[in-house]
């Protein structure tokens, strides 16, 4: 009876398997921001890539004067 009062105690005491969710949750996290960003950052880019290709293509086209 003791041996199993002894399991059951370490059993509660055990920690490593909600530090893992933990982990996991973060890295889940993580991988969102990541992927959100690069969204957000892929469409900027194509949107600037398209101008200089309008204005490359059509120079007197509004939106083309020098800097």
């Amino acid at each position: 009876m003791q041996q199993i009062k002894t399991l059951a105690y370490l059993f509660v005491r055990e920690e490593d398997g909600a530090t893992m969710i933990e982990y996991a949750l973060l890295a889940v996290l993580i991988a969102m921001v990541v992927a959100i960003s690069a969204l957000t950052l892929g469409e900027a880019i194509s949107n600037q890539f398209n101008k200089v290709s309008t204005c490359l293509n059509t120079p007197g086209s509004a939106n083309c004067t020098p800097a």
